[in-house]
């Protein structure tokens, strides 16, 4: 080992009077060449032991060499066999046995040895190369070749396990390298600052008593470097890129006990007290405290995390907390935007995923506006996401202790987060979204004539549009399902009383969610806690539940829209996608019971308006907003007679039709075993009803009637076209039950007004009133039916 740490320095001295671009280069080959024949003595010196190679029968014959024997005589030597000697003893193996303990011991030593005999060289060929191409390593403030792959070497000597011998060994030269690029490590890129920091503070949780001393050692070195360059503007840069270190630290320490870290903060802010160099009046004492209190809360949260790890959507809420209280840092609020994204990846939530991504991308938008570097901001991902704009925007940095001139944003990091945002939406199946990205993404492009960048972007959008076009062929995409879910108890804290919009995937039952939340929260609260599921949606009496009890109501929800949303949202997948309001039905009677007859029928509807919009960083957000109105048993009977209508409408203009959701839509029609809620609706029609009730109301239930017919025939006429001949004994059945059904029906819808009606507008088949009250119906799109096949007609 010492002949080849001479060979390395004459070979290093060679080198270096050439100063030619390849002196790191060499470097390296060097000590990977020093690792080779160190690995290969390792192997030879296990190969000779008795427990790591099989035993023979016959021993070996050695060779003696004389002083004058080269390697090639022996190989040839050993290659040929003379010809009068006896042929070789085939060797017979043995199982190998177990190493002794001494043998072990001496394993243990040997790589011991070896592991700091490389170490030590390694450090030697950085040292000899700080030394000899200092003014190299400092050009243009460190961001060099140079000091990239010395930096990298440095770092991994750093981060690999050594013995404590040689850690310390690792730290001496780390603080010689803080001082002689004290300039490229606090005026350069803050890169080489932020990596720095993170090793070190990982340092600092190590179990091991002397790497932590020398750890806070080291990272109180870098403060007080950077406070002496910046006296008036204090140690900023430390102070953010240690921020931002103990937040990616924590993060992979969820599950950890950071005891160890905690210790290591004490004894950094000790060494304030203990330095007697530090001026009077010095502001750095009390800025130092500062740092360690911030990094104390972060601490705490984490804490909090630990409790709440097995409870996604609550850990997921302290991420978020923490990444907006980083608002007005970007590198901060980017690190637990990160984490999430990292969380959502593991748990294959890819559209929370995307989202996350986005919102960094966003957030760098913002940044690079602000350096007028780019027009727009997160303005232009408005129709990405509401949400962006609405928490990215406007970003004011903290001048103070946030370091400006930290930000490593630049174009270039724009564009890989929105192709790593395109590439989550992609797996998220939100297809559609691909497209807003790229309208982001072609203006980089066009600008760097990247017409690869540009040819691949077009070939994801064409794959992306191919399975849009099968997805609207076969209906068969599940982007989530939603529920309400609110909270009564001590037990859950600032949940109390508290409602949620629960974003669960594809389709998941209500029993699904109950038996999910019932579990994690009978785990979470322990034996002592009853968790109740409390059975009714409507409005829950607080005084009848137990304080001391978790209580969680469970409701599932869907989207709501008005009118003119609906307008808007034409396609399946607008009504999907940026969703604020939702809402929930639950019956009730006049008399207080919750069902009745269809003249005591009543429902209740509450209409529920989230803070933001899903998708979103998060997969449950908070209620802000509840309103509730109430149907009577007319209004009840008009929109289930129009939502049977819609239905039916939508499988006739699907393209292919589904036959056997065609078949069952209309069995729910026409078949006398199932349609007796249809027909019984016709009793407000009737003498005794109608009085009660007001013409508008009477007209419009007639028109909505006649809205179904006019699909059910629709839907029969198509059934017949799509049927083999073994079910046309059942299309035969169904017809015949519509055909009874109209002739029960028309004495009830018949009225010559809107015959008039009709015929004034020639050939629509629906009158004016009907085409007001069918929402999600196109009647451009459907064939004119004449008005006799309601009078009985065939």
């Amino acid at each position: 080992m010492q002949n080849m740490s001479v060979f390395l320095q004459v070979l290093w001295e060679d080198c270096s009077q050439q100063k030619t671009v390849s002196h790191f280069e060499c470097s390296r080959l060097i000590v990977y060449i020093s690792l080779c024949r160190a690995l290969s003595y390792r192997e030879s010196t296990l190969s000779r032991s008795p427990s790591a190679s099989p035993s023979v029968s016959t021993p070996p014959q050695k060779e003696k060499l004389g002083k004058k024997t080269s390697v090639s005589s022996v190989a040839g030597k050993t290659a040929k066999r003379p010809p009068n000697s006896p042929a070789p003893t085939p060797a017979t193996f043995t199982i190998p046995r177990s190493p002794t303990a001494e043998e072990l011991a001496l394993h243990v030593k040997l790589e011991g040895a070896l592991s700091y005999e490389v170490g030590l060289i390694i450090l030697g060929v950085l040292d000899t190369f700080m030394e000899g191409m200092t003014s190299e390593l400092s050009q243009a403030m460190g961001d060099n070749y140079f000091m990239a792959k010395f930096f990298t070497l440095l770092i991994t000597m750093l981060h690999v396990s050594t013995s404590a011998t040689l850690q310390s060994h690792i730290f001496n030269f780390l603080r010689i390298f803080i001082h002689n690029f004290r300039e490229s490590l606090f005026k350069g890129s803050a890169e080489y600052c932020g990596i720095l920091c993170f090793e070190i503070l990982r340092c600092c949780n190590s179990k091991m008593s002397t790497t932590r001393s020398e750890a806070c050692s080291a990272f109180y070195l870098m403060m007080k470097t950077n406070n002496e360059l910046f006296r008036s503007q204090g140690f900023v840069r430390c102070h953010v890129q240690a921020t931002i270190a103990v937040s990616r630290l924590v993060s992979t320490l969820l599950g950890e006990s950071d005891t160890n870290l905690r210790r290591s903060l004490a004894t950094i802010a000790n060494f304030v007290k203990d330095d007697t160099k530090i001026k009077r009046g010095s502001a750095f004492p009390t800025e130092v405290a500062e740092l360690m209190k911030r990094l104390k809360t972060i601490l705490n949260a984490t804490s909090q995390m630990k409790a709440h790890q097995n409870d996604p959507e609550k850990l997921m809420d302290l991420h978020y907390s923490l990444a907006k209280s980083y608002s007005n840092s970007p590198e901060l609020r980017q690190t637990w935007l990160d984490s999430m994204t990292a969380l959502h990846l593991k748990a294959g939530n890819y559209s929370e995923a995307a989202h996350c991504s986005i919102h960094i991308a966003g957030l760098v938008a913002e940044c690079l506006k602000l350096q007028k570097e780019n027009a727009h901001g997160c303005a232009a991902f408005t129709h990405i996401s509401p949400n962006i704009e609405m928490e990215e925007r406007g970003m004011r940095e903290d001048k103070g202790t946030a370091g400006a001139e930290d930000h490593s944003y630049t174009q270039p990091n724009l564009v890989s987060l929105l192709e790593t945002s395109m590439d989550y939406f992609e797996q998220g199946q939100r297809y559609e979204v691909m497209s807003e990205v790229a309208k982001l993404l072609q203006p980089f492009y066009e600008d760097a004539r990247d017409s690869k960048s540009m040819m691949e972007m077009y070939g994801k959008l064409h794959q992306a549009y191919r399975k849009v076009v099968d997805i609207e062929e076969s209906g068969r995409r599940y982007l989530g399902t939603y529920f309400r879910v609110a909270f009564f108890g001590r037990p859950f804290g600032d949940d109390h009383e508290k409602q949620y919009i629960y974003k669960e995937p594809a389709v998941t039952t209500l029993a699904e969610i109950v038996l999910r939340l019932q579990k994690l929260y009978s785990r979470k609260f322990g034996p002592g806690t009853p968790v109740n599921i409390v059975q009714e949606s409507g409005r829950v009496d607080i005084e009848s539940l137990a304080s001391n009890h978790a209580n969680i109501q469970i409701t599932h929800v869907e989207p709501y829209f008005t009118e003119d949303m609906l307008q808007d949202r034409t396609s399946r997948f607008e009504r999907t996608n940026n969703l604020s309001r939702f809402v929930f039905e639950a019956p009730f009677t006049r008399g207080g019971k919750q069902q009745g007859d269809v003249t005591r029928q009543c429902m209740r509807k509450t209409v529920l308006t989230t803070s933001h919009w899903f998708p979103y960083i998060k997969k449950r957000i908070l209620v802000i907003h509840q309103e509730q109105f109430e149907l009577s048993p007319i209004e009840v009977a008009i929109e289930a007679m129009q939502r049977k209508t819609s239905d039916l409408v939508a499988q006739v203009q699907r393209s292919p039709p589904d036959l056997k959701r065609l078949q069952l839509l209309l069995q729910g029609c026409v078949s006398t075993q199932v349609n007796q809620g249809v027909q019984e609706y016709a009793v407000f029609l009737s003498q005794q009803h109608s009085s009660e009730l007001s013409s508008a109301q009477i007209s419009q239930l007639k028109t909505v009637y006649r809205s179904m017919m006019d699909a059910c025939q629709h839907s029969l006429d198509l059934n017949e076209s799509l049927i083999s001949t073994d079910q046309l004994l059942y299309h035969q059945d169904m017809k015949s039950k519509f055909q009874k059904m109209l002739t029960t029906l028309n004495p009830l819808i018949a009225d010559d007004s809107d015959n008039d009606d009709r015929v004034a507008h020639g050939s629509d088949t629906y009158p004016r009133a009907a085409r007001r009250s069918q929402v999600g119906l196109d009647p451009h799109r459907m064939s004119a039916i004449l008005f006799s096949s309601i009078s009985g007609a065939t």
